[in-house]
């Protein structure tokens, strides 16, 4: 069974991949639309493929410059904007452009919305993914045990443990006049004491 965090790992690798797809599109549509296009379209079109050519670098290798000047790039908020402004680029008669218009359009919505998900990992680029990937792999942190014995680390054991108000911890009274709470506290006094001793 796969851990959570090679599985945020897949989840990233996917997310770079359909990014480098989603910059390609881009690049290719707007070349489309500028061939019937006026002068001021096609100076937006070449400031889009300018664009969508750098980010698929830095879907490669993020530079310092980006993290520097244009953070917005690093959250899923400023991904999901740029995907947008993308979309309505790129937007058409041609089919090309209105796949790749849409798409763009639909996942820059959706990153807008994953980043209101604090658990989701952060973005990265696809040599970090990827380095991540391989030390998953070379540790050996996802191989199944053998059948008759099986082995977890600490943090497994814990999130699998029950929480911390249980039926199973000591039950204290309430001053709310909760019956079940109160029940279970006798019955808890009932087994700690000796019979002849309980009060």
């Amino acid at each position: 069974m796969l851990s959570r965090t090679k599985v945020e790992n897949i989840l990233s690798l996917g997310l770079n991949g359909m990014n480098i797809c989603l910059y390609l599109l881009v690049i290719a549509s707007t070349i489309v639309k500028c061939l019937n296009a006026n002068f001021s379209q096609i100076v937006m079109g070449i400031y889009g493929i300018i664009i969508a050519a750098l980010l698929v670098v830095n879907e490669f290798h993020q530079s310092n410059i980006s993290i520097d000047y244009f953070p917005f790039i690093c959250l899923y908020r400023g991904r999901g904007m740029v995907l947008i402004f993308f979309g309505c680029l790129v937007l058409d008669v041609a089919v090309v452009n209105i796949i790749a218009g849409t798409l763009n359009l639909a996942f820059g919505f959706l990153y807008i919305i994953m980043s209101y998900i604090p658990s989701y990992p952060p973005l990265r680029p696809i040599g970090i993914n990827w380095q991540n990937w391989k030390d998953f792999s070379a540790e050996g942190l996802d191989l199944m045990g053998p059948k008759h014995m099986e082995i977890e680390s600490n943090v497994a054991m814990r999130l699998k443990s029950p929480p911390p108000f249980s039926q199973h911890i000591y039950p204290y009274e309430t001053d709310i006049g909760d019956i079940r709470t109160s029940h279970l506290h006798k019955e808890h006094r009932a087994t700690v004491h000796p019979a002849g001793h309980s009060k």
